[in-house]
């Protein structure tokens, strides 16, 4: 029986060509997983405050197989484990959440710009390379509100509040989709700043909105809970050019457009 070869693998047909520093595959709109991640990401923008931005693509990440190994065995760990061994349907509970984190290159910025750069600070580009590690919680956000632990949320627009870009050269914002392996999460309303690991029994802890969170986050606390799987780039639409805004109104005037 031939073994199945995981969808992000570089050895998957749809990744040829990907490698250690390209990594990310443009996925066409009409793609079953951009509509995915698409329907996802709208769903979760639920700051009544915060314009829901356009999405500008969604990128596949392709991963060398000894990142995608030790994944899969937690994934089997956790099916395996009591309460959710026998479960037919995502016995181990595996979600596509969302992280927000800091870029400071021009990755995803269009289908262009898909080779990692090599910039210590650029978050994104070493969690993609080399996935997410518990170890780095707290190094830009002090306050742990669920301990240390790996922090993701299906609020798209909660993790946007953690996403920067110091390059003045980048016009849009991006965040991860990852992989989860939830498996039976622990739910509380209130912080628990001391936490290593979830309480005995579960898998990971969701924080559920009512009384010190606005908005449900996820966390895991083992680095192989967890992949980055999609890039999703976004923002509100380039602020258009004096020739752009000519073209504009005398296409408008004269209902024809203007030749590039």
């Amino acid at each position: 029986m031939t073994a199945l070869v995981d969808e992000f693998s570089f050895d998957h047909p749809q990744n040829k060509g990907c490698g250690d520093s390209n990594r990310l595959i443009s996925l066409q709109k009409s793609n079953s997983k951009y509509i995915e991640v698409e329907k996802s990401f709208r769903k979760g923008w639920k700051h009544p405050k915060k314009k829901r931005p356009r999405i500008y693509g969604v990128f596949r990440i392709a991963q060398p197989d000894k990142v995608l190994k030790p994944f899969h065995r937690y994934r089997a760990r956790v099916a395996a484990a009591p309460g959710l061994a026998g479960k037919i349907v995502n016995p181990a509970n595996e979600q596509l959440l969302f992280h927000g984190t800091t870029r400071c290159c021009l990755l995803g910025e269009d289908s262009r710009n898909t080779r990692l750069c090599n910039l210590p600070q650029c978050n994104l580009c070493n969690v993609i390379r080399n996935s997410f590690d518990v170890k780095k919680c707290g190094t830009k956000h002090r306050f742990k509100r669920f301990g240390t632990g790996i922090y993701t949320t299906a609020c798209s627009s909660k993790a946007d509040d953690y996403t920067a870009n110091p390059d003045n050269a980048s016009n849009l914002r991006v965040i991860l989709a990852s992989r989860v392996i939830v498996g039976k999460a622990h739910r509380r309303k209130k912080n628990a700043t001391s936490l290593t690991e979830p309480p005995c029994g579960h898998h990971s802890v969701i924080g559920e909105p009512g009384i010190d969170l606005n908005y449900e986050e996820t966390v895991v606390y083992d680095n192989d809970a967890i992949r980055p799987a999609f890039v999703v780039v976004y923002g509100d639409p380039p602020p258009m050019t004096n020739t752009k805004i000519l073209k504009s109104v005398i296409t408008t005037l004269f209902k024809t457009p203007l030749a590039s």
